[in-house]
């Protein structure tokens, strides 16, 4: 009996084992691994949502910044009342509206005071005990401030005039312009203010002549 053939097969099988774990590439520490690849994308997939750039949010739209109203100017407000002499060339201006049924709701502003003519006047602060017209809010006809008018300038012709506005509400511009067309410009009229003269000089009459 031959030993040597019997144990060829078990020496060809061996081999060819050695040969396949020789091909094979070891695993190291740094090779990733495939499962973890394909774990890590699909937790990726997963939680991030797919973008759609061309669809806008829904839902109601925020108001815009900015739409507070418009102003709206008036040239020379329905403005009456007196400018009586307060002292030496100088006057005191009491002023009020004259037409309730024109003032909006939150009242109007006073923006500025001019004399027309301005020569020969200047227009300053308050005066008595009514607050200054310089910013003052008309609400009301019941309303009343001040304006100290001073100068030697000629009273005859001249006025106390007033520019103002007020804010009109968004979206009713059409109906604010159509309250102010109905507004007819006031002004207040000047009284001479006081000035000083010189004290007129007795006169002596001469004594008659005493005929002989």
């Amino acid at each position: 009996m031959n030993l040597f053939r019997s144990r060829r097969p078990a020496l060809a099988i061996v081999a060819l084992a050695l040969g396949v774990a020789g091909c094979s590439t070891p695993a190291g520490p740094d090779a990733p691994r495939s499962t973890d690849q394909n774990t890590t994308a699909d937790a990726t997939t997963a939680e991030t949502p797919p973008s759609n750039p061309g669809t806008e949010p829904t839902g109601p739209e925020s108001p815009r910044t900015g739409d507070h109203g418009v102003a709206i100017s008036i040239p020379e407000l329905p403005i009456g009342g007196n400018a009586n002499p307060a002292g030496q060339e100088k006057l005191c201006a009491d002023a009020s509206w004259l037409q309730p049924e024109t003032l909006p709701a939150g009242g109007v502003k006073v923006s500025r005071i001019q004399a027309d003519p301005p020569t020969g006047f200047h227009v300053g602060g308050k005066c008595g005990r009514l607050p200054s017209c310089a910013s003052f809010t008309f609400r009301t006809d019941e309303d009343h401030c001040s304006v100290e008018v001073t100068g030697s300038g000629t009273a005859e012709g001249a006025q106390l005039k007033f520019t103002g506005g007020f804010t009109c509400p968004p979206g009713r511009e059409s109906s604010c312009r159509e309250l102010t067309a109905r507004m007819n410009p006031g002004a207040i009229g000047f009284s001479r203010p006081e000035t000083t003269t010189e004290p007129e000089a007795p006169t002596t009459e001469a004594p008659p002549s005493s005929s002989r």
